[in-house]
């Protein structure tokens, strides 16, 4: 027995079943450990994040949009301001157009006025001229005294030249008030029927 626990291969197999043997006791120990069950394995869930909401806006955006906001509708307001003017503008070109209209309407008929007391004025200056020509000179200046010098020219203009010169002559050689009596109103009234026959020439 002594021989035999003190053979070498005894130990060495002694050994060999101590050390298998211990190992064995370790892995028993710590076998929970390292080969755990499904029931001691700590699961953990992970949950699905949530969808990121991308989101760029931030106070210099909504400032700037704010002040777009505000400059469109200063330009809207501008725009409709222009808008009315324009309409007040075409109200206004309609009433001077209609205006235009009436004030020529009666610019016409005005003329015609004008134009219908002219042809009746001349006849009838023309029908005094004849009548004073059928006077005697002094017979007509007496006339000629009681009116205006625009009125007695206007006759005269009508007269023969001949019988024109017989009343004025008459009216140089009458006596009247101030000096040389109606010699100057002979002179003035020779003087406005030379212009009016000069005006009259020119048109």
């Amino acid at each position: 027995m002594t021989r035999l626990l003190s053979a070498p291969w005894f130990l060495a197999v002694l050994a060999l079943l101590i050390m298998v043997g211990t190992q064995f006791a370790a892995f028993k120990l710590y076998w929970d450990e390292l080969f755990p069950t499904k029931q001691d394995i700590l699961v953990i869930k992970r949950e699905d994040p949530s969808p990121l909401h991308w989101s760029f806006s931030s106070d210099e955006i909504i400032r700037m949009k704010d002040e777009l906001k505000k400059r469109l509708a200063s330009v809207e307001k501008r725009e409709n301001e222009l808008a009315e003017f324009e309409a007040r503008l075409e109200a206004d070109r309609i009433e001077v157009e209609s205006i235009k209209e009436s004030v020529e309407v009666m610019r016409d008929s005005l003329m015609d006025d004008i134009v219908r007391l002219e042809e009746g004025e001349s006849r009838n200056l023309k029908n005094l001229a004849k009548t004073y020509s059928g006077l005697e000179p002094a017979a007509a200046v007496n006339i000629f005294n009681e009116l205006d010098d625009d009125t007695v020219v206007k006759i005269l203009f009508f007269m023969k030249p001949d019988t024109v010169g017989s009343i004025l002559q008459e009216m140089a050689t009458q006596p009247g008030d101030g000096d040389r009596g109606l010699v100057k109103r002979a002179a003035k009234l020779s003087d406005m029927l030379r212009l009016s026959k000069d005006e009259t020439k020119k048109v």
